[in-house]
């Protein structure tokens, strides 16, 4: 005998099928005549829905005090219409570089991973052109009472 398997009268793996089989026809018999659930299903009067919780907030240090400053506004923010693209051939020159290098670089690096080292350095060449035409298309002077500067200009 294994040192798994208890010695003795009362060891289950000494059953025989036919008898682990009477055995849990046994459990099984009175199965369905408990009952299911102690409450009462011809009692026409549901319970009331318990009374909700309150929620009670901690006090915080940083919360705000007042009315909010999106409260104090009183027009709604429209913002000014962008200005239209512009037609010149170095804008369009610049924005074809930053979307043809990068997209060069993908196909030589999913596609054409063992193209000639000049194939690379054009792809680089292109993006680094690109970003290069950006910077330098910026102005000179920026006006410093412009309403709608706020930053950055995309």
């Amino acid at each position: 005998m294994t040192e798994n398997q208890p010695d003795g009268p009362d060891n289950p793996f000494d059953h025989s099928d036919d008898e682990i089989d009477r055995r849990f026809d046994e459990l099984v018999a009175d199965w369905h005549e408990r009952p299911a659930d102690p409450i009462d299903l011809d009692d026409p009067e549901p319970m009331p829905p318990a009374p909700p919780v309150p929620i009670q907030v901690p006090a915080q240090w940083r919360a705000g005090t007042g009315p909010s400053i999106v409260e104090e506004q009183d027009e709604e923010f429209v913002p000014p219409v962008p200005p239209d693209l512009p037609s010149d051939e170095g804008f369009w020159v610049t924005l074809a570089c930053l979307v043809i290098g990068p997209l060069w670089l993908l196909y030589l690096f999913f596609f054409d991973r063992y193209a000639a080292t000049l194939w690379w350095v054009l792809a680089i060449g292109v993006c680094f052109a690109g970003m290069a035409l950006m910077v330098l298309r910026q102005p000179k002077n920026r006006d410093e009472d412009d309403p709608h500067d706020d930053g950055a200009r995309l």
